[in-house]
């Protein structure tokens, strides 16, 4: 097994529960990370000093999102709401019911200025700042399991049993229907617009290019476990999965992935439960279940070029602004800040 140079975390923060998610303020300054059972945690990023204590939901507190330019994070839990928090002073600055229970799904735009959440078989659109949700998109065949946007915001995706349905924001009309037999775990938006791609209950994933004509879908397999995690490089040519204990990355250029082989990244001791690239640089982050967070340049090499020791399983991995540093929740509740490697 590969074994990459180790460098110990900048902090670590010990929080009380294990970490659900975690995201960071649009200028880096802050960083907020959301709990299992419901509670949050406004933290500085530069310091790892706890700013705000926060009791977000009732019950199990599932995603947080802080968007570009926004002035306030939102949580979603198991209580049914979506609720927006001031961070300077830890109040409740607004709360958006749901149409039913356990928020799983809470997304936001990659420029901040929209919010998808889904609960059950709805889906919520809605901006900062205002009243209320906008628009409600029912009717899905079965619980939305993924959400995912377009890179300029206007598309929003939502993965159930049966296929994805692809909305136009601001309309909510329907642009494309990809159809797919059995249950979809994940979902992402290629950014360049060509590729739809989401793991599926059969431990695979099924890739489909858009404009979408019916033949046309691919489907990539040889995957230990299901693929819950998804991410595209900013320039849309790589595409990184999980799905067991070698993260897998797959060249999606030219004519797109059909008939070629992975790029596999050796070196975790576990099975990968959290990867994410930079907004604008090359390198890939990755998370896994003994504890290791490593660094990649997965478009050149399959071997990792630096590791932290978390000391927990890894559940949540977020970059923060300037692609500089990382941060990384686990599951007895440690929180740390990592600087990442200079390519």
């Amino acid at each position: 097994m590969i074994q990459p140079p180790l460098r110990p975390p900048d902090w670590v923060l010990d929080l009380p529960e294990p970490v659900a998610s975690v995201a960071t303020s649009p200028d880096g300054g802050l960083l907020v990370a959301l709990g299992t059972e419901g509670s949050a945690w406004v933290v500085e990023a530069a310091s790892g000093r706890r700013v705000r204590d926060l009791q977000a939901h009732e019950g199990a507190g599932f995603r947080v999102a802080w968007g570009a330019g926004a002035d306030r994070f939102a949580t979603s839990g198991a209580d049914g709401r979506v609720r927006w928090w001031d961070p300077a002073t830890g109040a409740v600055a607004a709360e958006w019911p749901m149409p039913s229970a356990w928020v799983e799904q809470l997304l936001e735009s990659p420029k901040g200025d929209r919010l998808a959440a889904a609960a059950g078989k709805t889906v919520c659109l809605g901006r900062p700042g205002e009243a209320g949700w906008s628009r409600t998109l029912g009717g899905h065949r079965s619980t939305v399991a993924a959400l995912a946007w377009s890179a300029d915001g206007r598309t929003v995706g939502a993965a159930c049993y049966g296929g994805v349905t692809l909305y136009d924001a601001d309309t909510g009309a329907v642009t494309a229907e990809l159809p797919w037999k059995t249950s979809l775990v994940s979902l992402a938006l290629c950014p360049d617009g060509r590729w739809v791609v989401a793991g599926t209950q059969e431990n695979s994933v099924q890739i489909w290019p858009l404009p979408f004509r019916e033949g046309e879908e691919l489907a990539m397999s040889g995957y230990a476990a299901k693929v819950r995690g998804l991410a595209w490089h900013h320039a849309g040519r790589y595409l990184a999965t999980d799905g067991g204990q070698e993260p897998m990355v797959w060249d999606c250029g030219g004519k797109g992935p059909a008939g070629s082989t992975p790029r596999i990244l050796e070196g975790h001791p576990a099975r990968v439960g959290c990867l994410a690239y930079q907004k604008s640089g090359h390198l890939l982050a990755t998370g896994c279940q003994g504890g290791r967070v490593f660094f990649w340049n997965a478009g050149k090499s399959s071997q990792p070029l630096r590791g932290t020791v978390l000391g927990s399983p890894v559940t949540a991995l977020a970059w923060l602004p300037g692609d500089a540093r990382v941060v990384a929740g686990g599951q007895d509740g440690r929180l740390a800040m990592i600087s990442a490697p200079k390519v």
